[in-house]
């Protein structure tokens, strides 16, 4: 027979032990190597959500694993980690708690079919009323996600001087970049340190390891 994956153990489980899972953390009903999975799509679901890179993404789902888990993974498996995770959270839903509500949905779905098949209606009807409250819980978050974006515009006419920004020369920009003058604005910030090697390291300033001695 053939073994379960642990995306289908995940499928087969029921909803409130899932949801009472990832609010706390733990549940002795679910198996502990498919609670680290779960936990394992879960941040690498919330890191991708700010990292669009596959591999940076990988890179930090790693770290985070060898700190909370304390297990070493390869940088292979965690990209691999990344994809199963887009793909369980179907890629374009990448808000956890909307993916996880529909999940949930789908879970209750499951429930409600099997009590129809058995005649338990008063079953049936619980679980397909479940199924609404999290499909309704999910859409109202895609609602909300929609509602905050920002509406972008392309026109070949547009440029930055027509928006009222000032244009700047890049030779310019460079030799602040080379001066170290962005690294003294970066530096003076009121932030902590771990800020501000990542600000650095996110405007690709090489000298971002000196915060560490400020």
């Amino acid at each position: 027979m053939k073994k379960e994956t642990y995306l289908e153990q995940i499928g087969e489980l029921h909803p409130d032990l899932l949801a009472g899972f990832l609010a706390t953390g733990k549940c002795d009903a679910i198996p502990e190597n498919l609670r680290m999975f779960i936990q394992q799509l879960q941040w690498a679901i919330e890191t991708y959500e700010t990292e669009r890179s596959i591999t940076r993404c990988a890179t930090k789902l790693r770290q985070r694993i060898a700190a909370e888990q304390h297990i070493k993974m390869e940088q292979r498996t965690a990209v691999a980690r990344v994809y199963q995770a887009l793909n369980f959270f179907h890629i374009d839903q990448n808000v956890p708690i909307k993916v996880w509500e529909a999940i949930y949905a789908d879970q209750f779905e499951k429930i409600a079919q099997f009590a129809a098949l058995k005649g338990d209606l008063k079953t049936q009807a619980k679980a397909t009323e479940r199924a609404l409250e999290c499909r309704r819980r999910a859409a109202e978050i895609a609602d909300t996600d929609r509602s905050l974006g920002v509406t972008m515009l392309f026109h070949g006419d547009i440029t930055p001087e027509l928006m009222g920004l000032e244009k700047k020369s890049l030779k310019e920009i460079a030799r602040k970049d080379n001066d170290g003058e962005y690294l003294k604005i970066i530096n003076q910030l009121p932030l902590e340190s771990l800020e501000k090697k990542r600000i650095l390291r996110d405007a690709d300033i090489q000298e971002a390891e000196i915060i560490e001695e400020l």
